[in-house]
């Protein structure tokens, strides 16, 4: 269940072709990225140059059913995950786009509280 699985899935896709499906592969991490899926986080597909609100959801949608029973989740990966999103989305409440989010938390130590990781990104601005 690797990089080329991933690719051949996001191809099935509609509105995904070869470069979209390249970029998303490219992008993330295939464990990163089927917890996404499996968690409905069109968020983070959305941080993908070339994928949009609509072509997120869709690749969410159309490969949750496919996913599902590939991804065992850890609870303290599933806790680590869940504080990521924490501090995401303050970031973005905070005015920061979702992509700038990600950027500045992926240079974070994860395994920080989420308040210490927003502070800590406000810093490196």
């Amino acid at each position: 269940a690797g990089e080329r699985e991933l690719f051949e899935q996001l191809l099935s896709v509609s509105g995904v072709g070869p470069k979209v499906a390249l970029a998303i592969v490219s992008g993330y991490s295939p464990s990163e990225l089927r917890r996404a899926i499996v968690r409905e986080d069109a968020a983070l597909f959305q941080t993908i140059p070339g994928i949009g609100k609509k072509t997120a959801q869709r690749v969410v949608l159309e490969l949750k059913e496919k996913m599902a029973p590939l991804v065992a989740v850890r609870d303290d990966a599933a806790a680590g995950d869940d504080t990521h999103l924490v501090a995401r989305d303050a970031l973005v409440e905070l005015g920061y786009s979702v992509a700038e989010a990600e950027q500045r938390l992926a240079a974070i130590d994860p395994d920080l509280p989420p308040a210490e990781r927003v502070r800590q990104a406000l810093r490196a601005a």
